[in-house]
């Protein structure tokens, strides 16, 4: 199960490494598992540089933990990858600034944790084609982080 999931996030950050390469980004892939963006996306001339966090499913987007604390996730661009395992993944750009105003805590309802210990989620349906939350604007949406060629 841990390999699974250890691969699907690798095909997802090579998937979107291939992708910001295809659209003229210098990309260099950060080590594995270790806190903070998995790669960064450096323009032709090195003024812009784009710290970017992947989160990747294999089939259909699930919802993704942003843990206890969202305020101390600092990486300002995530990509969300949908159906990895396929040949034709689908990619959301979505900002920092967009997740934090659009996710939402864990009621308790089912855990029946208290509120300190709930953690708060970003949806799958913001990045699900098709759903009625979808992203539309940030899929596929490379130029969102900035102009590769400055």
């Amino acid at each position: 199960m841990a390999n699974d999931r250890q691969r699907t996030g690798n095909i997802g950050v090579y998937h979107v490494a291939r992708e910001l390469s295809r659209h003229g980004w210098n990309v260099m892939l950060t080590v594995r598992n270790a806190r903070g963006a998995d790669l960064y996306a450096a323009s032709t001339s090195e003024r812009l540089v784009c710290p970017i966090q992947v989160k990747a499913h294999s089939g259909k987007p699930q919802d993704v933990n942003l843990g206890l604390f969202p305020d101390k996730l600092v990486t300002p661009w995530w990509v969300f990858v949908g159906f990895a395992g396929s040949a034709e993944p689908v990619c959301y750009v979505i900002s920092m600034a967009e997740i934090r105003d659009r996710m939402a805590r864990d009621p308790g309802t089912r855990s029946g944790k208290p509120e300190h210990e709930r953690a708060y989620w970003f949806d799958r349906r913001y990045y699900t084609p098709g759903s009625d939350r979808e992203l539309t604007h940030a899929r596929e949406a490379w130029d969102r982080l900035g102009d590769c060629l400055s």
